[in-house]
């Protein structure tokens, strides 16, 4: 990830750290924002993420945690020697910590807020979904990232990392789990997380994430089912998670995520360059079939109606701009539609807000080359508006395409709806335009950009399209009672 701060692989990673602003003093009894980094469950870290624009402009405490990653933060064995969900269970940890020790620090454990971007929403909405949580934190937003088909792993996907992982180690047939455990902890530390890299679990093809053991799973214990959808309104889980101040959103243009994933042999196979327009063959033979079969299996009928939906006679630009919502409908926008609705439907006891970010900044989240089709603000682009990134890798000729202090404007903006939210469960408060309240009749949100507006009811016809492969996938989930 250019501008951020290189990061250093280390077992011993589980540290926490605290911005306070000014004085330390237990007598303040300022609101906590605890922030969780993404990066896919398997790369990232605290130290990349300098909160001084919330810290100073919102007077709050922000704390930044560290989490295990990849390996050895998700490996599951099946058996409760190797439960996994050890990542997850460091974010409650660092949570606990912060209950115990932020009073001393001048803040006040009774106002915590969770929030995370991409991997780190993803597992800000997760702990929102786990009941003994309650107490830990009294709101969250989740930044480009909810429970959805990706967070929490499958079956076959965990049994086929077992299968990888313990080739590749030699720890194959070792007869029970405690020598298999005992083999892999023989293990170097610095080698282990090397064992397996991310673009081993795709399918070059298809563009199907099988990550297994590198992402959060079901595991009897924090979580007794895959969680995306309520089984039940009246479950405990979504009973925490409707009691606590819940935001969620997401950008315009989340899916530049996709450049990411067209490997070399994709490329090849389709014949062109991930720079250039992207064929309408790779949503309709390869994004689209790869979400079906990851969520609901082979479904061809449905995968011909994504490659309907999204396909455009109005020129390549348009087209390749098409398979790229694709992308970030179905991995961030969709599911972020669907949790809120759940947190708001007839609830009066937590408030829901959530919007869109539109005006895109010169700091991309990656080194890959921006398409001159691709239109709007980019995943992780949100980051730049919070958080001190440094941007040596922007061009001067990128700088001068971008009004940067319009980007400025909108990023006090931000500041001041995250740490009102923070503060009182609600964005809004002098100097900001007014965000209006998310409900299930109009669905409501802000779109951030400048100026800042509002709009209703984000990508409907895709939302519904995209739930309707998520009720083949949970069959007795309750989406249509949203």
């Amino acid at each position: 990830m250019p501008g951020f701060d290189a990061l250093e692989t280390d077992e011993d990673c589980l540290y926490l750290n605290i911005y306070v602003p000014g004085k330390i003093s237990e007598e303040r009894n300022l609101s906590v924002m605890v922030y969780i980094p993404g990066g896919g469950f398997i790369y990232g870290g605290a130290s990349q993420y300098k909160p001084q624009k919330l810290v100073l402009g919102g007077d709050v405490i922000v704390v930044t945690i560290n989490y295990r990653l990849g390996l050895l933060g998700f490996l599951t064995l099946h058996d409760p020697l190797a439960p996994g969900n050890y990542g997850l269970w460091d974010q409650i940890e660092a949570l606990k910590w912060v209950q115990n020790n932020i009073a001393a620090f001048g803040g006040n454990p009774k106002s915590v807020t969770l929030f995370g971007e991409s991997a780190g929403g993803m597992s800000v909405s997760l702990l929102t979904l786990i009941p003994s949580n309650e107490g830990l934190f009294q709101r969250a937003i989740s930044q480009s990232g909810v429970v959805s088909f990706f967070s929490i792993s499958r079956r076959r996907e965990e049994d086929q990392t077992n299968n990888l992982l313990l080739k590749k180690t030699n720890c194959t047939g070792k007869g029970n789990v405690t020598e298999t455990l005992k083999c892999l902890k023989d293990i170097p530390a610095e080698n282990f997380p090397a064992a397996i890299s991310m673009m081993e679990f795709v399918k070059p093809l298809n563009l199907t994430f099988e990550l297994g053991s590198m992402v959060p799973t079901v595991d009897g214990d924090l979580f007794k089912d895959h969680l995306a959808y309520p089984k039940s309104w009246d479950d405990d889980v979504y009973r925490f998670f409707r009691s606590i101040d819940f935001m969620s959103g997401t950008l315009d243009g989340e899916g530049d995520s996709m450049y990411e994933m067209l490997s070399p042999e994709t490329q090849e196979h389709f014949k062109f360059n991930s720079s250039e327009r992207v064929p309408v063959s790779v949503l309709c033979e390869m994004l689209a079939p790869g979400f079906v079969d990851t969520v609901a299996g082979n479904l061809p009928e449905l995968t011909q109606e994504i490659c309907e939906f999204y396909t455009t006679s109005e020129g390549d630009d348009v087209q390749s701009m098409r398979v790229a919502d694709f992308q970030g409908d179905s991995w961030f926008i969709v599911p972020s539609n669907i949790i809120l609705e759940i947190h708001a439907k007839n609830n009066n006891n937590g408030k829901t807000f959530q919007y869109l970010i539109t005006k895109p900044t010169p700091f991309p989240f990656t080194d890959q080359e921006i398409p001159f089709w691709f239109k709007g603000a980019g995943h992780g682009q949100d980051l730049h508006l919070m958080f001190n990134v440094t941007s040596n890798h922007v061009s001067e000729e990128t700088l001068k395409k971008h009004d940067l202090q319009a980007v400025e404007k909108l990023s006090k903006d931000v500041i001041k709806y995250w740490t009102n939210f923070a503060k009182y469960g609600d964005p809004n408060g002098d100097g900001v335009p007014k965000w209006p309240s998310f409900d299930t009749v109009t669905k409501k949100y802000a779109i951030l950009d400048t100026p800042i507006t509002e709009g209703e009811n984000l990508k409907p016809d895709e939302t519904d399209l995209l739930k309707k492969v998520l009720d083949k996938g949970r069959p007795n989930a309750m989406h249509d009672e949203l």
